[in-house]
């Protein structure tokens, strides 16, 4: 597990590796994990927070919990690694009935005084056990295909010690041109703070090295808008080029409100 591209994630495999053209649709056993973002402190009572698993299908569902650290890279990629040992999981593993739900309970078991704010994802993913079924037949080779069809759910898990606060600011702005030669202004920002910092209410001030300048509007600001700034990470932005300015060197001034 080293990637996650969402909260939500369909694993979809097949018996003769067979992939259909057609999503299918899920059936049986589902569930949902809640809630999505939860804050632990390092130590103390705060060091142990509570999930619940809620089935939703018409069918008993198992899941097994798990954590992984959770690192992001300066495109904005996932990188996660186990981190089981700082962590413990009552139950581990359950088994909900349909229409019920079950209490999780997590414990921090880490380093009681970080020096700053600790990035997790807490992760319930589907066994495969009494999942649902869907057969199919592949309309070419008319051979029977059997998908399996399995959820993961992930929540934000964030280890905050006292006094820790985001600090996002501007390490670079230039211009570059995309593969499809378009002008693309691209900005590295740099959260040098102790906290996560999610980039709304945001404004970004661009200047011409012969002194015009333009406040960027929200809508030329897509792609950059809502991304999570984690504690100390760069992050790259390629946005358009703002029509407003030349082509040239550039500074920015990255604003918060």
């Amino acid at each position: 597990m080293n990637k996650f591209l969402g909260s939500l994630v369909f694993s979809l495999s097949t018996v003769l590796g067979i992939t259909l053209a057609q999503q299918p649709c899920l059936a049986g056993g589902a569930f949902q994990l809640s809630p999505a973002v939860v804050k632990f402190s390092p130590s103390g009572g705060g060091a142990t927070q509570s999930f619940i698993i809620t089935s939703t299908g018409d069918e008993p569902v198992a899941i097994q919990m798990d954590v992984v650290t959770r690192a992001m890279t300066l495109d904005g990629s996932e990188v996660n690694q186990d981190s089981s040992d700082d962590f413990i999981i009552y139950p581990p593993q359950i088994i909900v009935p349909p229409g019920t739900q079950q209490a999780v309970r997590v414990t921090w078991i880490g380093e009681p005084n970080p020096s700053k704010e600790l990035a997790y994802r807490l992760v319930a993913e589907q066994l495969p056990v009494n999942l649902s079924q869907i057969v199919s037949v592949d309309e070419e080779t008319g051979a029977t295909v059997n998908i399996t069809v399995t959820l993961r759910y992930l929540s934000s898990v964030y280890i905050t010690p006292p006094n820790t606060s985001a600090k996002v600011v501007v390490e670079s702005a230039a211009h570059e041109k995309s593969d499809n030669g378009q002008d693309s202004l691209v900005v590295v920002l740099d959260n040098q703070g102790t906290a996560h910092r999610l980039l709304d209410g945001v404004g970004l001030r661009v200047s011409s090295s012969n002194g015009e300048s333009v406040t960027l509007e929200q809508e030329q600001l897509k792609g950059l808008l809502g991304e999570n700034m984690l504690a100390e990470t760069k992050r790259r932005f390629v946005l358009p080029w703002p029509k407003e300015l030349p082509v040239g060197p550039v500074t920015a001034t990255f604003t918060t409100n």
